[in-house]
């Protein structure tokens, strides 16, 4: 039987796929598994990483993703947070921006997890990292309330880049919500993209972008910021219909994540069912399975433990 590691190396090299894999991003749901809350999770590198693999490694999920924390970016930029009943909240931005956002303490624990966290998993399971996207780091600073150039946070963007590809993860995933997905994609998008895609190139890294809060009837616009994979998660409407619009998002690339709604099994399989039939159809590009956002601590785990039973099954 194939690892998981072995299937997405399959999906990268654009091979047939025997199956999809399934890396679904881990959110509070570590806390529940834990017993702890994420407030404590998140602030001991040791604890963070091992709780990721734990949960990995008791569910079966094909991979691991790293980094999936919509504030991370921006604290490391100079934000912080406040903790409010276990979740954080991003405060305003006051005073200059951090210069040197990858020496940060938030951004030094995160990519400790993430060393940890590959070391124990590289061999068997695919290791991705994500990070927060320029568009969305930038409504975060509220560079675009104040008029001001998003470029300013372009050295940021690419210190931050280079200190994820330094962990060496199978891929780097850029997370994006309406600051990009409503947007005409203009030129100044394609060459801000291009100069990170550039960065993980040096390091022979491929890049991914996951996207929410998008309208379907125009996600393809995306397609012009020639990444090489497409992840969907939540639409704007929060409706998760896979039509050939969305399919061919994933057109020229290595391929499509699609985000399963882990509160909703039957909505899950039944996404499954589509991608399955739209990949037979159109088996140029590749197809994986992900979560519709991050796991949260309150959905069934024997749902969950199904899902990745019949994923494995397919």
């Amino acid at each position: 039987m194939q690892s998981g590691r072995e299937l997405f190396n399959g999906f990268l090299n654009n091979e047939p796929l025997s199956r999809p894999v399934f890396i679904p991003f881990i959110g509070d749901l570590l806390s529940r598994i834990e017993d702890e809350s994420m407030e404590t999770l998140t602030q001991d590198p040791s604890l963070w990483a091992n709780s990721l693999v734990k949960a990995t490694q008791l569910f079966g999920f094909d991979g691991i993703v790293t980094g999936f924390d919509s504030n991370l970016a921006a604290m490391a930029c100079g934000c912080n947070v406040s903790w409010e009943n276990d979740n954080p909240v991003l405060l305003p931005m006051t005073g200059e921006f951090n210069e040197e956002p990858q020496k940060s303490p938030p951004m030094k624990l995160a990519l400790e997890v993430s060393k940890r966290s590959f070391s124990v998993c590289r061999q068997n399971i695919t290791c991705l990292t994500s990070l927060t996207g320029p568009y969305t780091l930038a409504a975060q600073l509220s560079l675009e309330k104040a008029n001001l150039n998003i470029n300013e946070i372009k050295q940021l963007m690419v210190q931050m880049t280079e200190a994820c590809c330094e962990t060496k993860p199978d891929a780097l995933i850029f997370m994006e919500g309406a600051s990009l997905s409503l947007a005409k994609i203009e030129t100044s998008h394609r060459r801000f993209y291009n100069t990170l895609k550039n960065i993980a190139s040096y390091y022979n890294i491929p890049t991914g972008l996951y996207i929410e809060d998008y309208q379907p009837e125009t996600v393809s616009e995306l397609a012009k910021l020639n990444m090489d994979m497409y992840i969907l998660g939540p639409s704007l409407n929060k409706d998760l219909p896979l039509t050939s619009e969305l399919w061919r998002l994933g057109q020229d690339t290595k391929g499509l994540g699609l985000g399963l709604p882990l509160d909703d099994i039957e909505k899950s399989k039944e996404l499954i069912g589509n991608g399955l039939e739209l990949y037979r159809e159109n088996p140029e590009h590749g197809l994986f399975f992900t979560s519709s956002g991050a796991a949260g601590r309150d959905i069934d785990l024997d749902d969950l433990h199904a899902l990745v039973s019949e994923i494995s099954n397919l």
